[in-house]
C-alpha cells in the first residue's frame, strides 16, 4: 500500500515537472514587443489556476476577434517590424512599438475620433492587457497629462502626438517591410500578376498645416436657370497615391503628397517601390488611370521593368484620333481586330463592341529621352504600340469622334480580354479607397497638420492590410465581407478573458460555472461532459461520477 502511494508522488512529481517544463517553453516561445511580452494564451493552465483560486484579472471579450488577430502578427514578424527608435520622440515615457500597437487597434475596431479613444479603448482593460500593458501600467499610466481615471494609461492626446512624430522613413519602413512579410509567408503566392494604380483625394479645411490647395469645376442643377450649371470651387487637403493588388485586395505601394499634386511623376517611384517588396515577376500588368499617363514613363514600365499596362487617353491626342480613324477600316485580323460581346437580358446590359489596333506609331512622346528629342524631325517615326477602340457599351453608343480610346503594351487580337482586364482597376476604387474612407474612416485625421495625416494614413493601410492578409476563417470571411459587417457579427456577450499571471484564457460562461464547480442546469453553448474530460487533468472533478 506504501509503494503504491509512494509511486502516485512520484508519477505526481513527474506530471508537476512536465508542466513547468512546457510552460518553460511557452515562456521562451511567447511573442514579444519593445514594451515587453504579450500574455500567452493556455487554457489548461488558466483552469488550473482558476480551480486554486489564482486568478489575477477578469475582462469581457465584445473584441475577442483580436486575439487571433494579434497572433497573426506574431506569426509574420510584424512586432519585431514596429520595434523603432522613434526619431522626433524626445521624452520616450513608454515603448513606440506599444503606441503604434495601440493605434494600428484603435483602427482596426473602427474608432472614428480620438474622442472616441478614452471611453471605448482605455476603457476595455482586458483588451489593453492583450496587446501588452502591464498591470502598473494600467493602474498608474504613463504621465500626468489630463485628469482623473479616464485618462489611463494615456490621454487620448498623447496617441494623436505619437502618429504625428512617426517620420516618413519611418512609415515607410515599418509599411513596407510588413508587406516583404507576407510576401516570406507566401501571401502573394496567390497573385495572378494585375495590379490597379490610381489616387484618391483626401479633402480637409483650410486649417490644416501642410495641406495642399487646388480649384475644380463642378456641375450643379440651377433651379433658377433651370440647367446644369459650371461652379469653380477651391479644395484643401492630400492626396493617397496607392498600387493595389487587385485580386488579393493588398496594398503593395503608398505615396501621400498635396492635393494639386500631378499623378504622372510618382508612377515609376509607385512601381519600383512595389518590385522591391513584392520582388521581381510578380507585378506583371499595370492598370492605371489616365491621369498618370506619360509617354516616357509607360515606356520605361514596358522596356525598363518588363511590365505591360493598359491605360486611357485624352481626346484631344493625336494618337486618339489616329486610333478612331481605323473604325472606318475592314479588320484584316493581322493589324486589325474587331469584336462583339451580347448583352444579357431585354436591356442587353453588358454589351460591348470594339476594336484593337496593332502598332500605332502617332504616339510621339513613346519613348526613351533621346527618341523623344527627335520627334520634331521631319524623319521622325514613332515607336509602335497597341490600342483599343470602343464604340458602344451597354446602352451607350459612341461616334466615331467620341469613341473611347485606350493604349496598351498588351497584344490586341482579343480586344475583349484587354478590355476585361482593364475593368479590374475599377476595384480600387470600390474595394481600397471607398472602403477606406466608409469603413475604416481614412478621412477623420488625429491633428490637423501634414504629418499627422499621413501617419494616421500609412498606419490605416497598414491594419488593412494585415487585415486582409489574415490566414485564419475569420480572417478570410473579413477580406469577403467587409470591416463594418464583419465587426458587427464579431459581438461576443457571453465569452470571458481571464489573466492568471502570464498567462491568458476564453472560456464560454457557462465552462466558468462548471469550472468553478456550479454547473448550470441546462447549457445551451458548451457540453458539460468534454468539458469535464477537457480538464480532468488539471484536477476538474465530475460530480456526477465517470464519464
Amino acid at each position: 500500500m506504501q509503494c503504491k502511494t509512494r509511486k502516485k508522488k512520484r508519477q505526481a512529481k513527474e506530471q508537476e515537472r512536465r508542466r513547468q517544463k512546457k510552460l518553460e517553453k511557452q515562456r521562451s516561445k511567447s511573442k514579444g514587443t519593445a514594451h515587453g511580452p504579450r500574455p500567452t494564451r493556455n487554457q489548461k493552465e488558466v483552469a488550473r489556476r482558476l480551480l486554486a483560486g489564482e486568478v489575477s484579472m477578469v475582462g469581457g471579450t465584445g473584441w475577442s476577434f483580436v486575439e487571433p488577430f494579434l497572433a497573426f502578427l506574431g506569426d509574420v514578424g510584424f512586432y519585431e517590424v514596429i520595434q523603432i527608435d522613434g526619431e522626433r520622440f524626445i521624452r520616450k515615457m513608454m515603448a513606440i512599438s506599444l503606441l503604434i500597437l495601440t493605434y494600428e487597434v484603435k483602427v482596426l475596431l473602427g474608432l472614428a475620433g480620438m474622442n472616441c479613444v478614452g471611453p471605448t479603448l482605455f476603457r476595455d482593460i482586458a483588451l489593453l492587457k492583450l496587446i501588452g500593458y502591464t498591470s502598473q501600467q494600467l493602474q498608474e499610466g504613463f504621465c500626468q497629462r489630463g485628469y482623473g481615471d479616464k485618462q489611463r494609461p494615456m490621454h487620448k492626446n498623447v496617441l494623436a502626438d505619437a502618429v504625428e512624430k512617426l517620420t516618413a522613413s519611418e512609415l515607410e519602413y515599418i509599411l513596407n517591410t510588413s508587406i516583404q512579410r507576407l510576401v516570406e509567408k507566401g501571401v502573394f503566392a496567390e497573385s495572378r500578376g494585375h495590379f490597379a494604380l490610381d489616387g484618391s483625394d483626401l479633402e480637409t479645411t483650410a486649417r490644416y498645416q501642410g495641406a495642399g490647395m487646388k480649384t475644380v469645376t463642378e456641375r450643379h442643377w440651377s433651379r433658377k436657370e433651370k440647367k446644369l450649371v459650371e461652379i469653380e470651387k477651391t479644395i484643401y487637403g492630400f492626396k493617397l497615391l496607392a498600387l493595389y493588388d487587385v485580386h488579393l485586395r493588398l496594398v503593395v505601394a503608398v505615396k501621400v503628397v498635396q492635393i494639386q499634386e500631378h499623378d504622372s511623376p510618382f508612377t515609376r517611384q509607385l512601381l519600383q517601390q512595389g518590385i522591391e517588396n513584392l520582388g521581381e515577376g510578380i507585378i506583371q500588368v499595370l492598370l492605371i488611370d489616365r491621369g498618370f499617363l506619360d509617354g516616357l514613363t509607360l515606356w520605361q514600365i514596358k522596356h525598363q521593368d518588363g511590365i505591360d499596362f493598359v491605360i486611357p487617353v485624352k481626346s484631344n491626342m493625336h494618337v486618339t484620333a489616329d486610333a478612331r480613324a481605323f473604325l472606318q477600316q475592314k479588320p484584316d485580323d493581322g493589324f486589325l481586330f474587331a469584336a462583339e460581346r451580347p448583352g444579357e437580358g431585354e436591356k442587353q446590359t453588358g454589351h460591348i463592341k470594339l476594336i484593337g489596333v496593332k502598332s500605332l506609331t502617332t504616339y510621339n512622346q513613346y519613348g526613351d529621352e533621346d527618341h523623344q528629342r527627335l520627334s520634331n524631325r521631319t524623319d521622325f517615326e514613332g515607336n509602335p504600340i497597341n490600342a483599343i477602340v470602343i464604340t458602344k457599351f451597354d446602352h451607350n453608343i459612341y461616334t466615331n469622334d467620341k469613341a473611347k480610346v485606350f493604349l496598351t503594351s498588351l497584344p490586341v487580337s482579343d480586344p475583349l480580354a484587354v478590355i476585361d482586364l482593364y475593368d479590374l482597376r475599377s476595384l480600387i476604387e470600390n474595394t481600397l479607397f471607398r472602403e477606406l474612407k466608409q469603413g475604416w474612416f481614412l478621412g477623420v485625421f488625429p491633428k490637423k497638420t501634414a504629418d499627422a495625416v499621413r501617419g494616421h494614413v500609412y498606419l490605416t493601410i497598414l491594419v488593412f492590410n494585415l487585415t486582409n492578409a489574415f490566414r485564419t476563417q475569420v480572417g478570410q470571411d473579413l477580406a469577403k465581407r467587409g470591416i463594418r459587417r464583419q465587426r458587427r457579427s464579431w459581438h461576443c456577450a457571453h465569452r470571458f478573458i481571464i489573466f492568471a499571471g502570464e498567462f491568458y484564457a476564453v472560456f464560454d460562461i457557462e465552462t466558468v460555472f462548471i469550472l468553478l464547480g456550479k454547473p448550470p442546469d441546462i447549457c445551451w453553448r458548451v457540453d458539460p461532459d468534454q468539458i469535464y474530460r477537457q480538464f480532468a487533468s488539471v484536477g476538474l472533478q465530475n460530480p456526477y461520477g465517470a464519464i
